[in-house]
């Protein structure tokens, strides 16, 4: 089989209570995964440690939002 690409575009507005974000940076003293409240109070620079945990849940509990586009198809390279 064949794998399935999804292309998509588009943003979401959520409440910051609804957002999660998970560490990708280094292990240290900082949680593994916060609330979007915590990581607003985070610089720059340690925002860059954590990325969202969850895009499609993000979509969910958003309460404004747009997708652009969203396409579907089977990946035909060898």
């Amino acid at each position: 089989m064949k794998d399935i690409i999804v292309e998509f575009s588009g943003w979401v507005r959520l409440s910051p209570a609804n957002a999660k974000f998970v560490k990708i940076g280094e292990q240290d003293e900082r949680p593994d995964m916060i609330t979007g409240e915590a990581w607003q109070q985070l610089d720059d620079y340690d925002q860059g440690d954590y990325i969202l945990e969850d895009v499609i849940a993000a979509q969910r509990d958003g309460y404004e939002g747009c997708h652009e586009e969203i396409n579907v198809y089977v990946d035909d390279s060898p």
